[in-house]
């Protein structure tokens, strides 16, 4: 925007609006000082000189940099130093300016004598001096009245010039307004700040300049200033145009023979550097994907919820959220459309509470709302089912349809803590209670969950310590064709032997081994563990038999080392690899499928066989195996339990045992107890059949001994 000008500097420059300018005029006003011929400068509250120009050299025989940081006053004779320091004292008290003639040393050895005029500025606690020095032969009395008068006029003359080149000049905004407010002067700077002409501003009153919320804020400075109170302070500042801006602004009292008649201003637009701090702010209180509060600033407004519930008496409540199955949707279509989703979830969120609740990101798929005022804990409930339901809406993405479901945890104030880390915390608890139930599920905080945490807790500490000292055991449960019933096969599975609670089954430590990122070091453990095992009993003339290792479906993550976990343990132990299964999980198939089948595919072209297992309880259908690279299926024993009672059953297992069989897989039948069963699978060409009725799973010494009992080599079945 073009620069308006004062009508009475129509022939004075206009600086450009750049450092370069800026820079220049700074440079013009140091040569101004230097050319001086008076010495000028600038002393602190201590008298020691700032900054001083090189007037000194000529008139005291010392440079600039010879007098920096040294104090005035030592320039003083030590007879007439005490006068000096006095006066530079009143001035401070009340005085504000002194005038004195003293003899001032010379670096040579000899005096000066030296008239000096020196104010104090209370705005900046600083004294400015103006040293002019006098004639050796002059009589010292008329000499200091006569040259009084012509330096005091002469010093008068530059001063104005100085002050009025400054004032239009200045980069920054300079004003006064008078004791009524009104505005009396203002330098071109103002005028291109505020987008008025000068005649424009002139007689407006400062009110109309500044922001309404600061307004009040602004009559207090200008009365302090008025009453002989300088200040400095930051304002939002009015344009025009209407357009805001940062303003940092100075107000000092307008002196004219010792007597206040206005206020003097200067108003520097802050607008970047306030921008910049609010953006810093912004990234250090609000996450930068959803544009939520963050963790930090979470904590504010629990705190602030809470001092106003207790003046309130009222409830505050803390919902802590996890999305559940999100991490599918990172794995399968990628983070991008996984931040998308965030993003979607996030302004659900916000539609489901009231302008005064906060919605939280507290990081990766967790989110946290807090409800102010809660007048009645049901109303908590329902606010939690509508968020449950929002979450659980189909999101379409790019031609996919999405659905992800969320665990809501939620605790109340004062009942369930009574600050910020304690409400989380026990949200958090409730949280994974409700995640442990399923998706979709809200649970209140309880005390008795502390306890199951703690519990948790302990069982984590042991469950590292069982890695570390060789606690886990591999037990091998026998797998058996059900034409010959020969053994053909084992099923390697891990056992925990406590040292207190014995011999613990692995559906009470797998889940937590996945939570906190044990699974991969443990599975492959067991993997390592199922080869060797098998080729120790090849080595002792055993014949061969294949087994199989269940993977966790964390362990074909895409950053997962299942593959080469896989290379290593054939390589080491000298396995071959068609000797070797792995056994998937049909829900851990659909999580991640393209890297699964990616990984799945490395592993079967390496000659390791593919199962999948628990088959029926998963989502997939028999025509989307066309895509894996399996070679068998094992039906959940859910279907084979009721074989034999129920036709829907019996319908189920026979189609799938036919149609498996027209995809060349193998088919096994889990958890057989009955000869009923057996019955039934053998008529429908079942191949193979895992259960109690054929043996439980065995230490590996038990299960040589079986493997060792039959005449020629031949595997017998338990029965």
């Amino acid at each position: 925007m073009k620069r308006p000008r004062h009508p009475s500097t129509q022939a004075i420059p206009h600086r450009r609006q750049s450092h370069g300018a800026a820079s220049k005029a700074q440079n013009s006003n140091q040569q101004l000082v230097d050319a001086a011929t008076e010495v000028l400068c600038a002393l602190d509250a201590t008298g020691k000189i700032l900054v001083i120009n090189k007037a000194c050299l000529p008139s005291w025989g010392y440079r600039p940099e010879d007098l920096h940081h040294r104090r005035l006053a030592e320039l003083v004779p030590e007879d007439e130093r005490g006068q000096f320091e006095h006066a530079m004292l009143d001035a401070r008290g009340g005085e504000r300016q002194f005038t004195l003639t003293s003899r001032f040393l010379h670096k040579d050895g000899g005096t000066i004598p030296t008239l000096l005029r020196a104010r104090w500025s209370e705005s900046d606690k600083s004294y400015y001096c103006a040293a002019q020095a006098l004639p050796q032969d002059a009589d010292p009395a008329p000499a200091r009245e006569q040259t009084l008068a012509r330096v005091t006029a002469v010093h008068d003359s530059e001063e104005h010039q100085r002050l009025q080149s400054l004032f239009e000049y200045h980069p920054d905004g300079v004003f006064a307004f008078n004791l009524e407010g009104a505005l009396v002067s203002a330098n071109p700077a103002f005028s291109a700040l505020t987008g008025y002409a000068h005649d424009d501003l002139m007689s407006m009153r400062y009110q109309a300049l500044v922001a309404p919320e600061n307004r009040k804020m602004a009559k207090e400075r200008f009365i302090a200033a008025s009453q002989g109170l300088a200040s400095s302070f930051e304002s939002v500042g009015l344009r025009k145009d209407g357009t805001r801006y940062d303003a940092a602004v100075t107000a000092i009292p307008m002196t004219v023979d010792h007597r206040i008649v206005g206020v003097h201003g200067i108003a520097r637009d802050i607008t970047q550097l306030k921008n910049r701090e609010r953006y810093i702010e912004r990234l250090a209180t609000h996450d930068s994907l959803t544009g939520l509060p963050n963790r930090n600033l979470l904590d504010d407004r629990i705190r602030h919820a809470v001092v106003q519930a207790e003046r309130s008496g009222r409830r505050v409540a803390v919902l802590f959220i996890d999305l559940n199955r999100f991490k599918v949707v990172n794995d399968s279509l990628g983070h991008d459309k996984g931040d998308i989703l965030l993003c979607i979830i996030a302004d659900r969120l916000r539609q489901c509470v009231r302008e005064a609740d906060t919605v939280a990101r507290i990081g990766g798929d967790e989110f946290a709302i807090v409800l102010e005022e809660v007048a009645m804990p049901e109303s908590v409930i329902t606010i939690a089912k509508n968020v449950l339901a929002a979450i659980e809406r189909p999101v379409r993405l790019e031609g996919h349809q999405l659905v992800v479901s969320g665990s809501v945890g939620c605790s109340l104030f004062p009942k369930d803590g009574i600050d910020a880390a304690a409400l989380l915390r026990n949200a958090d608890l409730a949280m994974y209670e409700a995640k442990a139930a399923g998706g979709g599920a809200l649970r209140l905080y309880k005390t008795d969950m502390d306890e199951r945490a703690k519990s948790r807790l302990t069982h984590e500490h042991d469950l590292r310590r069982a890695l570390e000292q060789d606690e886990l055991v591999v037990y091998y449960q026998p797998r058996v064709d059900i034409n010959s019933k020969a053994i053909v096969g084992a099923e390697a599975l891990v056992r925990w032997n406590h040292p207190e609670r014995g011999l613990v089954p692995p559906n009470e430590f797998i889940p937590l081994a996945e939570e906190i990122g044990l699974i991969g070091q443990l599975g492959e453990w067991v993997l390592m563990q199922a080869c060797m095992q098998n080729r120790s009993w090849q080595n002792a003339g055993l014949p061969p038999l294949k087994v199989s290792v269940n993977l966790s479906p964390l362990q074909l993550d895409p950053d997962s080392t299942i593959t080469e976990a896989v290379m290593q343990a054939l390589q080491r132990t000298g396995l071959d690899a068609k000797w070797l299964e792995l056994e998937i999980t049909e829900t851990s198939l659909m999580q991640n499928v393209e890297s699964t089948l990616i990984k799945l595919g490395e592993i079967r072209d390496a000659g390791v066989s593919i199962s999948i297992d628990d088959f029926g309880t998963g989502y997939s259908s028999l025509s989307y195996l066309r895509r894996l690279p399996v070679n068998g299926l094992k039906i959940d024993q859910s279907f084979i339990r009721d074989i034999t009672a129920s036709r829907d059953d019996e319908a189920i297992v026979a189609a799938t045992i036919a149609l498996a069989h027209t995809m060349n897989l193998t088919v096994v039948a889990e958890g057989v107890t009955t000869e009923e069963q057996i019955r039934f699978l053998h008529a429908n060409d079942c191949d193979e059949v895992q259960g109690f009725l054929f043996g439980a799973a065995l230490p590996p010494e038990e299960l040589t001994l079986l493997l060792g009992q039959t005449p020629h080599g031949r595997r017998t079945a338990i029965h």
